[in-house]
């Protein structure tokens, strides 16, 4: 019997607030999704996996790539608000974790992501729940920002059928310091 095609795309949904929705006069920081983390399309014969880097490079094992949907790293952006009314010029020091994803299981498809990379200096290769530091400097306006990709390896294992598997990205994040400039 044929193997069915294996599509697999991961895909941040929605926005991840950090803290619970403030008012439009007090700080906040929130976690934008800017593009999912795409797998692409790809055939799979028991076991294998695909690596996605945080620059774009492809790297398979024990998968057949096929012609289809495009791979590529997710892109996040870490937003600060000041708040309204306030307008000096601050460093804002932000720390960011990645929640551990789930297995996903779907005609009888299973799928998990592990091995996360990002192109935040000094985070190459970071694990789920370890504390990553960026800094937001020179902060002038009222809101201010700073974006990073996120890329990982997706480990399948398909026992029958094909899917088109979606795993969700969570991140949380929290502001540690804020200092004037």
């Amino acid at each position: 019997m044929p193997a069915l095609p294996l599509i697999l795309l991961m895909v941040p949904t929605g926005s991840y607030p950090a803290t619970a929705q403030p008012r439009s006069d007090e700080p906040s920081v929130r976690v934008i999704p800017n593009r999912e983390l795409s797998f692409g399309t790809f055939m799979v014969f028991g076991s294998g996996s695909r690596t996605i880097s945080a620059r774009g490079a492809v790297s398979d094992q024990g998968v057949v790539a096929l012609e289809g949907a495009r791979t590529r790293p997710a892109r996040f952006t870490i937003l600060y608000d000041k708040g309204r009314g306030k307008n000096d010029a601050i460093d804002v020091s932000v720390e960011i974790v990645i929640s551990t994803p789930s297995i996903v299981r779907e005609n009888g498809v299973s799928a998990h992501l592990s091995a996360f990379q990002t192109d935040l200096p000094g985070y190459g290769r970071v694990s789920t729940g370890q504390v990553l530091k960026l800094r937001i400097d020179n902060c002038r306006s009222r809101r201010c920002s700073r974006s990073f990709n996120v890329g990982g390896q997706l480990h399948v294992t398909r026992q029958f059928g094909g899917s088109n598997i979606v795993v969700p990205i969570e991140l949380d994040a929290r502001v540690v310091a804020v200092d004037p400039i």
